[in-house]
């Protein structure tokens, strides 16, 4: 039986594609029944002041969605929300703004879900529902409608793009944060919108399952990332984005027409302590044509092998090689495996007194646990750990009485692995039945969500390597964080210090993998060529 009674609140029936995702997630939730639909029409209209602006930005809309895939564009496209409403159970009220019918919401509301800018005085909306009322900001605009939701991060180019969610108060000043999550920022204003909005829509079912399970967020991993409130775009500031927006295009149409291209190798120092990264590192240089990225090091007979990504850019696919360091010199050994997808992250741990690797497999939805016949060229699958599931960069290691498995999964339909890293755990790192974290996501922005390499020392210290991304820059630098707590209830990482690749001295340098193990440490890195 459905136990909260849910109302969402919005200024029109025709809204985008997003809500309607919310919507549906609602009417098939065993916890939450749509009671009604508040549909709360507004006094008055736009001031002319404004028209501009909107007939401006109306205009760039229309331009940028001929450039979106078909998931975001069905995500802003609107469309009547009575579609997809459960049935007659939903009370649709009708009010107008300002002429106080909205006192008259429906009673027993156990929360209000606020879709869009607030149509009614806020101080009214909180006492409609025992939980309150429950609303998204997007970029800190000045107008939580989402109108403009995305603008400013493409405009000013910045790393992330961030979306809260906020129980409302009788003023701002009493507002609630809880949550906050960042993505990387896309490449032009409608992509970023609707990754703006996607994202928030994750946001809301993610708390309301948590209120379903009697847990108080914040959630963990939040950090607080307050900036300074954005006034809404006019209309010269669109033209400034378009002029931005050119120069933009036109440097990837000159790198293209030049064949300049980020090309990934792999640096190797002899470490007796866990180190980011040094600029004397030994390199592994790829042949022409290839790159060689996601490196591990593992000791077997005393002697360092590392197994990484090898890319062929004619084939666009990556298959796992592996190579050994002695007397000052790599030696490419061969290839682990190759499949008909692409492979990388060659994560490699020990069980029982067998190796196993657990490589990135998205390209089959899967993640495999492949065990190792004869080392270090012949490997064998072992089991499917999960299916159906868009994961990379899966690490599997010993912690507590559990082992755990930490993967970034891409919720959105292929368009980012980089924003959320989720935990499971089981009694064997064989087991096909891993139990998910309480808290997943575990970590909730693209600063340090990703996996890039891990280390267990031998008192069960775990230092977790992640990726940090940046605007138009995959791999912009790493980080290590300490695990400070890990259980099915709780996760905890202390902040490392962001390392970047400024060593190389070069445009576009780049990095975003790092492993220790053996006294070896193992990097990639890349610069535009």
């Amino acid at each position: 039986m459905k136990t909260y009674r849910v109302g969402l609140l919005v200024d029109r029936y025709e809204q985008p594609g997003w809500m309607h995702e919310l919507v549906e997630w609602l009417a098939h939730s065993q916890d939450f029944q749509i009671a009604a639909l508040l549909v709360v029409g507004r006094a008055g209209v736009e001031t002319k002041a404004r028209f501009g602006a909107r007939a401006f930005f109306g205009a760039l809309s229309r331009f940028e969605s001929r450039l979106l895939g078909a998931k975001p564009r069905a995500q802003l496209a609107c469309r009547d929300l009575r579609e997809h409403l459960p049935g007659p159970d939903t009370e649709i009220v009708e009010m107008t703004a300002g002429s106080g019918a909205e006192r008259l919401a429906p009673p027993g509301l156990d929360l209000v879900i606020v879709l869009g800018a607030p149509p009614v005085p806020r101080e009214r909306i909180a006492g409609w529902a025992r939980q309150g009322a429950w609303q998204l900001s997007y970029s800190d605009v000045a107008v939580a409608s989402g109108s403009y939701a995305g603008f400013w991060e493409v405009y000013q180019r910045a790393d992330h793009t961030t979306v809260k969610l906020w129980r409302l108060g009788a003023s701002e000043d009493e507002d609630e944060l809880l949550d906050q999550r960042s993505f990387n920022t896309e490449i032009f204003w409608l992509k970023n919108r609707a990754r703006a909005f996607c994202l928030g829509n994750f946001m809301v079912r993610d708390a309301l399952q948590a209120l379903a399970r009697a847990r108080r967020t914040p959630p963990a991993g939040m950090q607080i990332m307050s900036g300074e409130r954005r006034r809404d775009p006019a209309a010269w500031d669109g033209a400034a984005y378009v002029a931005r927006q050119a120069w933009l295009m036109a440097d990837f149409i000159v790198r293209r027409i030049m064949k300049r291209n980020v090309r990934w190798r792999i640096g190797l120092f002899p470490s007796g302590r866990q180190q980011a990264v040094i600029s004397e590192a030994i390199v592994l240089q790829p042949p022409k044509g290839r790159f060689f990225a996601d490196p591990f090091v593992y000791t077997h007979d005393k002697k360092p092998y590392i197994f990484f990504e090898d890319y062929d850019f004619s084939s666009r696919k990556g298959t796992i090689s592996v190579a050994t360091y002695s007397d000052g010199a790599f030696r490419l050994l061969g290839t682990a495996l190759n499949l008909p997808y692409h492979l990388s992250f060659p994560y490699i741990f020990e069980y029982d007194g067998v190796t196993y690797m657990v490589p990135e497999t998205c390209g089959n939805r899967s993640i495999e646990l492949w065990k190792c016949t004869d080392f270090p060229l012949k490997w064998e699958l072992q089991y499917n750990l999960m299916s159906n599931v868009s994961a990379v960069d899966t690490i599997i290691f010993k912690h507590g009485e559990y082992w755990w498995l930490l993967t970034n999964i891409d919720r959105t339909d292929g368009q980012s692995h980089c924003d959320e890293l989720f935990a499971f755990f089981a009694d064997s790192p064989l087991s096909t039945n891993w139990q998910p974290h309480a808290c997943n996501p575990i970590v909730r922005n693209p600063m340090r969500a990703r996996n890039a390499g891990i280390v267990v020392s031998p008192g069960g210290d775990v230092i977790r390597c992640a990726q940090y991304q940046g605007f138009c820059h995959y791999g912009k630098g790493v980080s290590l964080n300490r695990i400070e707590q890990l259980s099915p209830y709780s996760y905890v990482e202390d902040d490392g210090e962001i390392h970047y690749a400024s060593f190389l001295r070069r445009r576009h340098a780049s990095m975003h993998h790092w492993h220790h193990q053996g006294g070896h440490t193992v990097f990639d890195f890349a610069y535009m060529e």
